[in-house]
C-alpha cells in the first residue's frame, strides 16, 4: 500500500520506534559500491572482502553511517538487538572492522525515518507490518530472496 519508491518492497529493521518517532534500516539493498570503494574516497584502510558491498539504509540522511554488527561486544552507545547482533554509529569501531578481515558487519548508507506517530499511522493504515525479529533476516546473503521471506511469514 506504501507507494513511496524508496520502500518498494523493502525489509526494515526497525532500530528505534517511540513517541518521538522511529527509525531503521533496509535491509535488502545492496548499493553498487564497494567497502573499498567508499573507504578509498574516505581515507579509511580497508583490508576485507573486496566485494564487499555498501548497503542503502534509507533515504534520510545518506551521508551518515550505521553499522550492524554480528558478533563484538556492543558499548553502552550502541543498540542490542539479540544475543550476537547490535546497532552502531560509532566511528571507532567501523575503523577497526574495516581492517579485520573476519569481522561481520554491515554498513549501511542513510536510514529510514518517521516522526512522531507517523509509523503508527501507517501501520494503522497497513502500509507496513510488524514482524518479530529474525536474526537470519538481518545479513542475508542473496538480498533479492528477502522480500519473499518476509512476505511468506506474514501469509504463511
Amino acid at each position: 500500500m506504501l507507494l513511496d519508491p524508496n520502500f518498494l518492497h523493502s525489509v526494515v529493521l526497525l532500530v528505534e520506534h517511540d513517541e518521538a518517532g522511529g527509525m531503521g534500516v533496509i535491509l535488502n539493498r545492496p548499493l553498487p559500491v564497494t567497502l573499498q570503494q567508499i573507504c578509498q574516497e574516505s581515507r579509511l584502510a580497508f583490508t576485507g572482502d573486496e566485494d564487499a558491498t555498501a548497503w542503502r539504509g534509507g533515504p534520510v540522511d545518506p551521508q551518515r553511517g550505521i553499522i550492524l554488527v554480528r558478533g563484538g561486544l556492543p558499548e553502552a552507545e550502541d543498540t542490542v538487538l539479540d544475543f550476537t547482533d547490535f546497532i552502531s554509529y560509532r566511528k571507532d569501531l567501523l575503523e577497526s572492522l574495516l581492517v579485520e578481515p573476519r569481522s561481520t558487519f554491515r554498513l549501511f548508507l542513510g536510514y529510514a525515518g518517521w516522526g512522531a506517530g507517523q509509523l503508527d499511522q501507517e501501520i494503522q493504515e497497513g502500509a507496513w507490518v510488524r514482524v518479530p525479529l529474525n536474526p537470519e533476516w538481518l545479513m542475508p546473503e542473496d538480498p533479492q530472496e528477502l522480500w519473499p521471506l518476509a512476505i511468506q511469514s506474514i501469509t504463511g
